[in-house]
C-alpha cells in the first residue's frame, strides 16, 4: 500500500527532467508566442486586457491571468516555465484517479505515465504556453464531473467544482466556449427524450455547462464592450479560415498571417524548418495589401468573407485542405512551405498508436455501448465536438492534446473491460 501511495512520485521527477534539461527553458527572451501571453499579462497588471482603440483579442485571458502574478512580481521567465511541471503532474494525478475508477491499478498507472510523457505534450511543456494549464483544467473538470455523475461521497460539491474548472478552461482556450455552447444546445435538444435525459443526467449536465458560461460571462461582457459584438472572443478566426480556404494548389491550408506575407516573419518562427516563402507571398501579397489599413475587427470580418468566397469558388480544393488539416491534427503533417524534419516523428509515432487503437475500439464500443459508463460517453462526445470544430480551423499536432486523455479514459474501458484477448491453446493438442 505504501508503494502505491508514492507510485507517481517518479513521474514528477521525469517531468522535471524533461522540462529543466532543455536549454530553452532558461532563455531570458521570449520564445515564439510566449510574448503574446506575457504582453496580455502585463496589460492585466495595469488594469486592462486589450487596448480600447483597435483592440486585438488573440488568446483567452485564462493563462495571462496566471502570468500576471509572475509579471507583477518580476519572476524570472525560467521559473515561470518550470511551473508547468506542477500543472502537468496534477493533470496526470487527476487522470490516474479517473482511470482507477474503471480499470485495474497497474494499467491505470502505466497509462498515466504514458500520458504524462506523451511526446507532443512534452514538446511544448517547457514554454510559457497555455497547454499545460489547459490539461490541468480539462482533467480537473473531467474528474469532478465523473465524481458528481457517479454520485460518489459528497458529490454535490464536485458539481460546482466541475463548473469552475470548465469555466476557467473556456477562459484559457477560446475554442472551448464554442464547444460548451454546441454541447449545451445538444443536451437541451435531447432532454425531450425522458429516458435519455435520466440516463445521462442531462438537466444537471446542462446546468454545469451553463455554470461554465457564467464563469466566462465577465469576459464575454468585456469583449462586447470592446467590440460591440456578442460572444466575439477572438479576432483571428478570419486568418485561420482564409488560410484553410486557400485555392492555390501548392498550399495545404495551414495557418499564416499578414506578417508572414508582407513582412519577414516565419509561420513557425524557425528558419531551419521553413522553405522559401516567395511563392506564398506572391499568392497573397495583393490581397493582404488591400486590407492592410483595416482594424483587427474589420480585417477579421473581410478575411472570413474572403474565405467563404474561396470555399464557394473552389469546393474541391477546400476538401483537400480539410483532409490535410485533419492529417496535421493527428500527424502534424503536411505543411505548406515547410521542409521535412525529424520533429514530425514526435507526433507521428505516438499518434499512429492512438488512431489505430481508437479505430479498432469503435466497433466493440458500439456493440457494448449500453455497458460503457454514461459519463465517459458524455466526455467522448465533448471531445468529438472539439475535434469537429477545430477541423474547420487550423490543425496541428498540439491541438490534439485535449482529445488524448479523454480518448484514453474511454478506450481504456473498452480494451480492459469489454474486450478480452486470449491465446488459443494448441489445436493439435486439443484434437488428441
Amino acid at each position: 500500500m505504501m508503494k502505491r501511495n508514492f507510485a507517481l512520485l517518479p513521474l514528477f521527477l521525469l517531468l522535471a527532467i524533461g522540462i529543466l534539461s532543455r536549454s530553452s527553458t532558461y532563455s531570458e527572451s521570449f520564445i515564439a508566442d510566449e510574448v503574446k501571453f506575457y504582453r496580455h499579462a502585463q496589460n492585466i497588471t495595469h488594469g486592462f486586457y486589450a487596448e480600447k482603440v483597435n483592440p486585438n483579442l488573440m488568446e483567452g485571458p485564462g493563462y495571462p491571468m496566471y502570468l500576471a502574478l509572475h509579471a507583477a512580481l518580476e519572476v524570472p521567465l525560467s521559473w515561470t516555465r518550470a511551473t508547468n511541471i506542477i500543472f502537468l503532474f496534477l493533470a496526470a494525478l487527476y487522470l490516474f484517479l479517473i482511470l482507477k475508477r474503471y480499470i485495474d491499478y497497474r494499467p491505470a498507472l502505466i497509462l498515466t505515465y504514458l500520458f504524462a510523457l506523451y511526446p507532443p505534450m512534452i514538446r511544448w511543456a517547457n514554454l510559457m504556453y497555455a497547454e499545460s494549464l489547459m490539461m490541468l483544467l480539462l482533467l480537473g473538470f473531467c474528474y469532478h464531473f465523473i465524481v458528481w455523475f457517479r454520485k460518489e461521497n459528497k458529490y454535490k460539491r464536485h458539481f460546482f467544482l466541475a463548473m469552475l474548472y470548465l469555466g476557467y478552461l473556456a477562459l484559457t482556450k477560446i475554442i472551448f466556449p464554442y464547444v460548451i455552447v454546441a454541447a449545451l444546445l445538444g443536451v437541451l435538444a435531447l432532454t425531450v427524450f425522458p429516458r435519455l435525459a435520466r440516463a445521462y443526467r442531462l438537466k444537471k449536465s446542462a446546468l454545469i455547462l451553463l455554470g461554465a458560461l457564467l464563469v466566462l460571462s465577465p469576459y464575454i461582457a468585456y469583449s462586447y464592450q470592446l467590440t460591440g459584438k456578442f460572444f466575439y472572443l477572438g479576432m483571428h478566426g478570419g486568418e485561420a479560415l482564409y488560410a484553410r480556404s486557400t485555392p492555390f494548389e501548392n498550399e495545404f491550408g495551414n495557418w499564416f498571417n499578414e506578417q508572414h506575407v508582407l513582412g519577414d516573419q516565419l509561420p513557425t518562427g524557425r528558419e531551419d524548418v521553413m522553405a522559401n516563402l516567395d511563392q506564398m507571398r506572391e499568392n497573397h501579397r495583393e490581397y493582404f495589401m488591400s486590407i492592410e489599413g483595416l482594424t483587427y475587427i474589420d480585417r477579421d470580418s473581410v478575411l472570413k468573407s474572403k474565405a467563404i468566397q474561396n470555399i464557394k469558388n473552389h469546393p474541391g480544393k477546400y476538401l483537400k485542405n480539410t483532409v490535410a488539416n485533419v492529417s496535421r491534427f493527428f500527424f502534424h503533417f503536411p505543411f505548406s512551405y515547410r521542409m521535412q524534419n525529424l520533429d514530425t516523428l514526435g507526433y507521428l509515432i505516438p499518434n499512429i498508436f492512438i488512431v489505430v487503437l481508437a479505430i479498432l475500439g469503435v466497433y466493440p464500443a458500439y456493440v457494448r455501448r449500453n455497458f460503457i459508463p454514461k459519463e465517459l460517453i458524455f466526455l467522448m462526445l465533448l471531445s468529438l465536438i472539439y475535434l469537429g470544430g477545430h477541423s474547420l480551423l487550423d490543425g496541428r499536432g498540439r491541438y490534439l492534446l485535449p482529445v488524448v486523455p479523454i480518448w484514453m479514459m474511454f478506450f481504456s474501458f473498452v480494451y480492459f473491460r469489454i474486450l478480452q484477448i486470449r491465446i488459443k491453446e494448441n489445436t493439435e493438442k486439443n484434437r488428441s
